[in-house]
């Protein structure tokens, strides 16, 4: 993600179109790797929507797409959101319930219970206000992933 959306002269902007858990790979160092750019889907609109239908009802489409039918890397960033949501709460569909406990500080009601509480609850509330931020309704409010990977560096912990 970092590398799709990072600033470099004369590079043309990268939207990967389609994040989701599937698409995240973990290496033999458990360094994440994104799977299936989505780029072989920009041959007609008809492939992309039929395609990105799995995508939509697993709540990883951003809400402007439903409305201009145009990804942006807003959209990515919004994917992002809701994938940082399923590794908090170990759970595939992001409810407002979860939201709103995030939203409250009320860790204990959407951390995956997997967990057993064993988790630093200053990483929680750090992952779930980048989650919240990127999942923003507004494709305005929503932070750069250049501002992620800054704010995930500051939190070396959290990685």
């Amino acid at each position: 993600m970092a590398y799709l959306h990072a600033y470099k002269a004369n590079k043309p902007v990268l939207v990967h179109q389609n994040i989701s858990a599937d698409k995240v790979l973990i290496d033999q160092r458990y360094n994440p790797l994104l799977a299936d750019s989505g780029m072989y889907k920009l041959l007609t609109n008809d492939i992309v929507f039929s395609a990105l239908k799995g995508s939509a009802a697993k709540g990883y489409l951003a809400p402007e797409y439903a409305t201009t039918g145009r990804f942006a890397e807003t959209s990515d960033v919004y994917a992002f959101g809701v994938l940082l949501f399923q590794i908090l709460s170990g759970k595939h569909e992001i409810t407002s319930s979860i939201r709103l406990a995030a939203e409250s500080s009320k860790y204990q009601e959407f951390m995956d219970p997997n967990l057993h509480g064993r988790y630093f609850e200053y990483e929680a509330a750090k992952l779930a206000k980048i989650a919240l931020l990127c999942s923003h309704e507004s494709p305005f409010e929503r932070p750069s992933m250049d501002a992620i990977v800054q704010e995930l560096g500051n939190c070396s912990s959290c990685l």
